[in-house]
């Protein structure tokens, strides 16, 4: 119970967690309203390409963008239901649902930038009521552990990802040749260029991306301190705080793919190769540090 916890201010954590509501809830709105209403100004639209294969077709970045918007929903509804139900079993049938949209970012992030494979779903389903399942099996505190546990290692694998996303992104852009081409030329003629016509304001692509950087770290940051200070009511409002930095980040992000121009002829996201060696080692890191973080805690 929070109230058992050294520091507990009630006033403290009425106010935090209505911050954080309200915070989640203009999230979601403007995630769900730009992401499901993406521009017809195709210079605008963000496309995923294949470092390791040229020939690849690319894919536009929107399907991310709008899993990234149900991802930030799924979070609110799991904050509120904490919130009302506390963090039990109960909870676990919302709670599942956080890290299933995780486990569908990373899965969409390794195949190009779009789920190819049917036989995905069936597998997120088995997740999900494996997950639930078990938690509700588990005698506490195991359900605690085992769900904090598989949990972390989403998160964890997601701060893995988006770097390695950035790094490529900036190594193809610098030496890979892919819009260089075009470069000089579109900058010799800005001025009769459409997107400058639409008054877009332009960003440095790809810096957008480090706010997937920043908004993981965020998250796993707060799921760390509150995981390792268990009995600190401070550590709990940096958990709370956590929450609504990471995913304000993820709806700017989204706001910044769909809204924001560059000055390459076309904004590209480079994912980088991920074959069945690499899943292995990002998941054995991604294992090791939420065990670390568990047994820091415990």
């Amino acid at each position: 119970m929070l109230n058992d916890e050294i520091g507990y201010d009630g006033n403290m954590l009425d106010a935090a967690t209505l911050f954080n509501i309200i915070t989640m809830l203009l999230s979601s709105y403007y995630a769900l309203k730009w992401a499901y209403n993406p521009p017809t100004n195709p210079q605008l639209i963000t496309r995923f390409y294949s470092a390791g294969d040229r020939d690849a077709t690319s894919s536009p970045t929107i399907d991310f963008d709008r899993v990234l918007a149900i991802y930030i929903v799924t979070t609110l509804l799991a904050g509120a239901a904490l919130y009302f139900v506390g963090a039990g079993k109960i909870w676990v049938a919302i709670g599942v649902f956080h890290n299933a949209s995780e486990f569908i970012i990373l899965v969409m992030l390794g195949s190009g930038g779009r789920i190819k494979s049917s036989t995905f779903w069936p597998i997120l389903v088995f997740y999900i009521f494996l997950i639930s399942i078990t938690c509700i099996l588990f005698k506490f505190p195991y359900d605690a552990l085992w769900f904090k546990g598989q949990g972390l290692c989403f998160d964890w694998a997601l701060i893995i990802e988006f770097t390695r996303i950035y790094l490529t992104t900036l190594h193809e852009l610098k030496h890979g040749g892919a819009n260089n081409d075009n470069l000089n030329e579109l900058i010799e003629n800005e001025d009769g260029s459409s997107h400058h016509k639409s008054f877009h304001p332009t960003i440095l692509h790809p810096q957008q991306l480090l706010l997937l950087i920043f908004g993981s770290i965020f998250h796993v940051l707060g799921n760390f301190v509150f995981t390792v200070f268990i009995h600190s009511f401070y550590a709990y409002l940096a958990f709370s705080f956590s929450y609504c930095f990471a995913f304000t980040f993820y709806t700017y992000y989204i706001y910044l793919d769909l809204h924001v121009s560059s000055i390459y002829p076309q904004k590209r996201i480079y994912l980088p190769e991920t074959p069945s060696w690499k899943v292995a080692v990002i998941s054995i890191f991604s294992i090791a540090l939420s065990l670390l973080t568990i047994r820091l805690g415990v």
